[in-house]
Formats: structure tokens, sequence, C-alpha cells
């Protein structure tokens, strides 16, 4: 059977998100949901709206009721489900413009594999349940809702100077206000909301050049950056540098007695926090991780970070929040300055269509000495550390390493490349 969803929901062009497979993803979800309400938000996109109107049809039909959030980041919708027991996200995240997809929550998160298979099963039996009565439209606004929780939960930090960059995406909606009634002093840039991006939405050093000079030149104490849907935030140091993600993650981990994180996060977090969990890439599993660990924090290497106890889904508004928080207490750089740095590498080896199971076989074979293997394989020595897995959307092997010093990120390097040559001679 084909898949519908992929790592984070389903994510592809807009010319492929027709009216019939839209409204029919309307019924599936309409057929498949216990609840009687659905609520729906969207990111920024210009073609958000059209497919909310076909999600909606289709949910309708189905005689569930629909609340409508509008504009909203996709945290504000996990917390609705919260409420409602289902919800939809319409975005792509940091993907282009011309993309868009939709994201599935029930009351604990993101939808699991389990849950999207069964949507999936659905959709394409076309066993959607119909209904004499057609499901009712209301409007809430859960971005207050979603606000004020923060707020309660974080507090105020007065008169830090913040640049915030919302990069024309949902984050606008909240971050900004947010800030200012924490009472930061908010310089806030593109927060326009008609779909017009002025960067690329992934939030990488190479996309944020020219808001790393506003940081510098505006004399602020931290830039803080929003993806396209605002689950995800970067932060600028005071002197314009990207901060990496990895000592990002380690900042917010700092003292935790548990911390969750992913296969490829970098070994310096087991230096700031008593233990370490680590579990598969992506910000489902380390949900699952967190509730089952009961961890009190959680996050990988690329901006997505949860704090149970505010909930358990990624939320750069809040990760806003916490950062002027720890800006105001004088102990964010404080900490920042204790995170050591290491040498890392990242290489991708492209191998022939179809091969990516019998290629990770063979490795598990051949290789000599201890590894883990719960997403990929790695292999951790006293100095460094490798992990092989293949990519989730194109041919190719990743490697990413890590070394105390440069000799021992290229040894392992090394070694993992050779072992790759053999797996895949």
């Amino acid at each position: 059977m084909p898949k519908l969803f992929g790592t984070s929901g389903i994510r592809t062009t807009v010319d492929k998100l027709t009216e019939d497979f839209v409204t029919e993803l309307g019924k599936s979800l309409g057929s498949y949901s216990k609840d009687k309400k659905i609520a729906i938000g969207r990111d920024t996109r210009k073609s958000g709206p059209q497919l909310e109107y076909y999600l909606i049809n289709g949910i309708l039909s189905t005689g569930k009721d629909i609340i409508k959030l509008g504009i909203a980041t996709t945290p504000t919708v996990g917390m609705a489900a919260q409420d409602f027991g289902t919800a939809v996200m319409i975005t792509a995240s940091h993907n282009p413009p011309e993309y868009n997809g939709f994201k599935f929550w029930y009351k604990d998160g993101a939808y699991r594999p389990k849950q999207e298979d069964e949507i999936e099963n659905i959709f394409f039996s076309r066993k959607f349940k119909s209904s004499d009565t057609k499901g009712k439209i209301d409007i809430d606004n859960y971005t207050e809702k979603h606000k004020e929780r923060i707020l309660k939960k974080v507090g105020n930090a007065e008169n830090v100077n913040v640049l915030l960059d919302c990069a024309g995406g949902s984050g606008s909606v909240i971050t900004p206000d947010l800030l200012k009634e924490m009472g930061c002093n908010v310089i806030a840039l593109n927060t326009n909301q008609d779909g017009e991006f002025p960067h690329k939405l992934e939030p990488t050093a190479e996309n944020l050049e020219e808001i790393c000079k506003e940081v510098k030149s505006r004399n602020v104490d931290i830039g803080l950056v929003h993806d396209g849907d605002a689950d995800r935030t970067a932060a600028i140091d005071k002197n314009g540098r990207l901060i990496d993600w990895d000592s990002f993650l380690a900042v917010l981990a700092y003292g935790k007695n548990k911390v969750v994180t992913t296969v490829d996060a970098s070994m310096r977090i087991e230096e700031v926090c008593k233990k370490v969990i680590r579990v598969p890439v992506g910000d489902v599993a380390v949900s699952e991780g967190i509730r089952k660990e009961k961890a009190d924090f959680g996050g990988e290497p690329s901006g997505a970070y949860i704090f149970p106890e505010v909930h358990l889904f990624p939320d750069g508004p809040l990760t806003a929040a916490i950062v002027a928080k720890l800006i105001s207490e004088n102990k964010f750089y404080e900490i920042l300055e204790k995170i050591p740095s290491y040498p890392m590498e990242r290489l991708k080896i492209p191998y022939s269509d179809g091969m990516k199971d019998s290629i990770m076989k063979k490795l598990k074979n051949i290789i000599s000495e201890n590894f883990t293997n719960i997403d990929g394989i790695r292999i951790s020595r006293e100095n460094c550390w490798v992990l092989i897995r293949p990519s989730g959307t194109e041919p190719f092997m990743r490697i990413t390493a890590e070394g105390k010093d440069n000799k021992s990120l290229s040894s392992i390097v090394e070694d993992a490349k050779n072992l790759l040559k053999e797996a895949m001679g």
C-alpha cells in the first residue's frame, strides 16, 4: 500500500494536494476520530486557506464539528488537541513556499505511526463514514490560551533586549506579544502573515546571515528565530553568532536530572546533566522517551525542544520565553560558556536505490566493536562516536561523527567510510 505520511506528517508540493486528495483526507480523519470536534490551524502559506477549505469539507461530511484556529503555530494546535482530542496543523514547517502539508494531533501529541497507518487504511480503502447531519464550524482563539499558559509557567523577563525574527511564519501571531508581556524590549522582524518569506525557513547559519548582522548591529541581548510554523527556535548570541544546535540543546538541558535526546546529538550533553536517554531521530520519539522515562527535558539538535512541565511537544514560543527568562537571571551566557565544543563532521554518501536494507544488514555483520542500533548504527569510543544512518528522504547514507579532538574524529570518520565501502561492495 502506498504511504501518505513521512517522518513529520504529510508534506509535499502544493500541486499534489488536489481538492479530491485533501477532501478525502478530511473524510479519513473524520471517519477515524472518535472526537466530536476537530481543531484546525494553519501557517501563513498562500495555499493554506484553500487546503483548509477542502479539509474542512471532508471532515464536516462525516458529521464532526470544526474549531477553526486560523493562523496559528504548530504547538498552539498541539495544545488545542489536548482539549478537543483531535487537531490538524496545515503546514510544511521549514520547507519552501511551494510545499504544504498536514500534521495530525491527538490529546497526547502528534500522531504516532500506528495512527497514521489507520488513516492510510481508511484513505486507500475509501471506507468513509457519512452522516445525515453535517457538522458545524466554530472559531476559537487558542493563541491567547497558549500565550497565557507560557506566561503562567515562565513568568517575567524584565528589560531583556530581544531581536525576534518570525520569518514571515505563524510565530508572528504569538511570540512578539508574549515577549512584550514578559517585560522584554522586542524588535520584531518579518512578522508579515501573507505567505511571503523573507529568507529560507530552515534556521541555518547560511539562511540567517542577514539576521545575524542585524543582531550584532542592534546591540541586543539575544536574537531568536522561528521556522515557518514556530515549533522550532534558533538563538543568535549578542555578538551576532548563531549558537550551534548542540550547544543550544546543552544550555537548555544544563543541570537537569534526566534528559531525552536523539542518537545524532553531541556527546557534550552527557557532560551537563545527570542521565541521558537516546532515542531515534524525530520529536515524536523524543516525546515518547520523555513520557516513558519521566524525564524533565528533551530535545534534538534541530531547534525542537520539549519542556514536559508545560506539555510534550516542541514549542518555539515557549523556548523563546525560557531563553529570555534565563537571560534576565544572568544565567544563559554563564551556562553557554561552560558548554564544551568538540569538532563534528557530517557526510552524505550516495547508494544505489533499493540497497538501503541490505547495506544496513551487512554493516551490522561486519562491525567488530560494540554498537547500538536504535536508529541507524552508532559506535561510541572513549573520545569519539559516529552514527551511520540512511536519509529518510534521499538515497544517501549519512555519517555524523564527533571527537574530543581532530585526531580521534578523523580516525572514526575514516573507519566509518571504510565500513560503508565494504557494506556497499
